[in-house]
């Protein structure tokens, strides 16, 4: 199904392009995964090319790694967090990535222009994150920041003049590595200190 809407929010600009939306190419993700998020850009501020790209990364993410786009310099913020936070195996994080962005590029008007991120999800299953974009155009910009309310159905996002970006976090079937971290380094800690090679 959210396949599905990715696809008619896609298709949309075929009809009509003033009313076609920038949005994930995968709208639901797994709780406390590594996932990839793309955001999907199908067109430009009415006949202007898209030079930038500019996304707010959602509260609650520590990791974010994203991915080179030929042609376009790719530039990361980091914030700092007003409390440090537990990390990967009981890492202290101090700052995260705050907006990453994608500017210098040109994205023609009736070509799919596609900006990739590996993230670490919350473990918060049913909530939806939203990753606010700011599209920048030779003439004019779109910011597809509207939201709703957690717990909202997020079809009603549709209804918005400009909604973000968003991901439905679902609760996974299995850790993603096939056990828990804890897991893991107990059966490290069993294993011991690995030994020297030459």
């Amino acid at each position: 199904m959210i396949r599905t809407l990715w696809l008619t929010a896609i298709s949309i600009v075929l009809v009509d392009p003033v009313t076609a939306h920038v949005v994930l190419q995968r709208m639901e993700g797994n709780a406390g995964y590594q996932e990839y998020v793309t955001i999907a850009v199908p067109h430009g501020c009415g006949v202007s090319p898209t030079t930038a790209v500019r996304v707010k990364i959602p509260e609650g993410i520590l990791i974010v790694v994203p991915e080179p786009k030929a042609g376009w310099l790719t530039k990361i913020v980091r914030r700092k967090l007003a409390e440090p936070m537990a990390g990967e195996g009981g890492a202290k994080v101090t700052e995260v990535i705050d907006e990453v962005s994608w500017t210098n590029g040109n994205l023609p008007v009736d070509q799919l222009g596609l900006f990739t991120l590996l993230v670490r999800t919350p473990d918060a299953p049913g909530r939806v994150l939203f990753f606010k974009t700011i599209q920048k155009c030779v003439v004019g910009e779109t910011k597809w920041v509207d939201t709703i309310a957690q717990g909202e159905p997020t079809w009603k996002l549709w209804a918005r003049p400009a909604p973000s970006p968003f991901m439905l976090l679902k609760k996974a079937d299995a850790p993603q590595l096939g056990a828990t971290m804890q897991q893991i380094m107990e059966e490290r800690s069993k294993l011991g200190s690995p030994s020297a090679t030459r």
